[in-house]
């Protein structure tokens, strides 16, 4: 292992590579920015990334030179770079994407760690999800070490035995932007879905407004675990509350939150582990009561579910979803929560009749939540989860939707 300087890095990239570089949290902003005004020097190059919707924004398909990109989720930031053919999207389900990278071989990859501890250890800390499969997969390992990434004794990491060129950089880590005020809706249905999850249950939640609502309104509940492939600053929260079980040990993958948020990981009672971990299907379906709450875009009248297109747009993925759903399915006494908003901020109803491509069958819907109220629909038949529906609906669609309903069932 040798220290090195940014022009190093540049050095090392040779067209015809295969280069991965970590995406979540744990983005490395100084090497997309030495990308961006070095162009020429990735000529040629194949990067492969995992980035995260809602945390990663760079688009690396548009950087200057031929470069090639290929990620696993879509996302608004990188929507031009795909419809322009420069950015390929492989979309799987999380535990699928980790499956795949911990098979696929590298010429380079490049992280972004902590300093390296007293055991000879460089951690990835706060994001830990596919770092663990991938570095074993490279041939050579460069790691952006970063004064401002706290180490994570709780954390997965790399030996230094494994690190060929090591960086040295002080520079700020990706944290989120403050969001508005929440709507009325969500914290309803935050309420609603906070009195489905009962004391004492193993649970994930996803990333957005929702989720973070539902686990803020979780914070009266005690005995809760976590299992989940990514916490926010809501989990503090429910840690600061008295909600968390604190003697368990709770499970996620990365975490993404402002610095303050960050400093209170170490102590946090948290441990970061790998997608193998955090999305593996044996490992989910063995917690029993295991809890996953997700969200949508749409959801038809079927239960099926749309977590990927919007107006004709494919904005986002299905990221974890699946893992997680299928595991509260096959967990004893599991339950599965879909949380939405009944109509869109333009008003369309996001209760639609029927979804052509769902992104997830029907079969796997246990119970929807919107501000209108819940709808349990595991073991109803198809019109009796019709009907369901159609009463949690905004009330200006509701006879739309009996309509189609009707002539469905005739």
């Amino acid at each position: 292992m040798r220290t090195g300087s940014p022009a190093d890095v540049l050095r090392s990239l040779k067209a015809g590579q295969r280069v991965y570089i970590q995406g979540g949290p744990g983005e490395c902003a100084a090497f997309y920015h030495l990308l961006k005004e070095n162009p020429g020097y990735a000529h040629g190059v194949e990067f492969w990334s995992c980035l995260v919707p809602g945390i990663n924004t760079f688009d690396y398909g548009f950087l200057p030179g031929d470069i090639r990109f290929t990620t696993f989720m879509a996302s608004p930031a990188i929507e031009p770079s795909i419809a322009a053919g420069r950015t390929t999207l492989m979309a799987m389900p999380y535990s699928e994407i980790g499956e795949l990278l911990a098979q696929t071989e590298f010429d380079i990859a490049i992280f972004q760690t902590s300093a390296m501890d007293a055991k000879g250890q460089y951690s990835f800390a706060h994001s830990c999800d596919m770092p663990p499969v991938v570095w074993p997969m490279a041939e050579r390992r460069i790691a952006f070490v970063n004064e401002q990434m706290r180490s994570l004794p709780c954390a997965e990491s790399m030996p230094a035995e494994a690190v060929d060129l090591t960086i040295p950089i002080n520079e700020p880590l990706l944290s989120p932007t403050s969001g508005g005020r929440r709507s009325a809706a969500v914290d309803k249905i935050a309420q609603l879905v906070a009195e489905l999850v009962p004391d004492g249950a193993t649970f994930q939640a996803g990333i957005g407004d929702t989720p973070a609502a539902i686990v803020s309104a979780l914070r009266l509940h005690r005995g809760l675990r976590v299992h989940s492939g990514i916490i926010t600053q809501e989990y503090q929260q429910l840690a600061e509350s008295g909600a968390l079980d604190a003697a368990a040990e709770h499970v996620s993958g990365i975490a993404w939150g402002d610095a303050a948020f960050r400093s209170w990981l170490p102590q946090s009672g948290f441990v970061f582990r790998s997608v193998v971990k955090t999305h593996g299907h044996d490992e989910l379906a063995a917690i029993p009561g295991f809890v996953s709450i997700g969200s949508a875009l749409e959801v038809d009248l079927a239960g099926n579910l749309n977590l990927e297109w919007r107006a004709g747009r494919r904005v986002s993925s299905v990221g974890g979803a699946p893992d997680y759903l299928r595991a509260a399915a096959a967990s004893a006494g599991g339950r599965a929560i879909i949380a939405l908003q009944a109509a869109s901020g333009s008003g369309g109803s996001r209760i639609v009749p029927s979804l052509k491509a769902p992104s997830i069958s029907g079969e796997l819907a246990d119970i929807v939540v919107t501000e209108h109220g819940v709808a349990s629909i595991k073991g109803l038949s198809g019109d009796d989860r019709a009907k369901a529906m159609i009463a949690i609906a905004a009330p200006e669609h509701r006879a739309f939707l009996e309509d189609a309903r009707r002539r469905g069932s005739t």
